[in-house]
């Protein structure tokens, strides 16, 4: 038996499935002491359609220690506020959507509405 060039067997191409986009991502009631269940939404530093950059301050919530205010983790567009100032919300709940484009904007406005 030769070892010279063997061929491996001809396997048809599976389509390239696209990554899966994280164009739109919710932006969490963070949990900012051990024992917070909910916040409740002082102020909101931002508007809709505001630029932001990862780190920015977006909101201050109210939790059972303090107000504090809280940043986001990506750059983006913030494309919708879901919970209102004066608003509570439990921790993990969406308060917010962020965008990373103009034209995603207009979808997570039509998802979230």
């Amino acid at each position: 038996a030769s070892t010279a060039t063997r061929r491996a067997p001809l396997r048809r191409a599976r389509p390239q499935r696209a990554a899966p986009t994280a164009a739109i991502r919710e932006v969490p009631m963070p949990a900012l002491s051990s024992t917070m269940t909910e916040g409740k939404i002082v102020s909101w530093l931002v508007a809709e359609g505001d630029e932001l950059g990862k780190g920015d301050a977006i909101v201050v919530v109210e939790s059972d220690k303090a107000d504090m205010d809280v940043e986001v983790f990506y750059d983006g567009i913030l494309a919708a506020v879901l919970v209102e100032e004066g608003e509570t919300a439990p921790v993990g709940a969406p308060i917010g959507v962020l965008a990373e484009t103009e034209a995603e904007v207009e979808e997570a406005k039509a998802k979230y509405a």
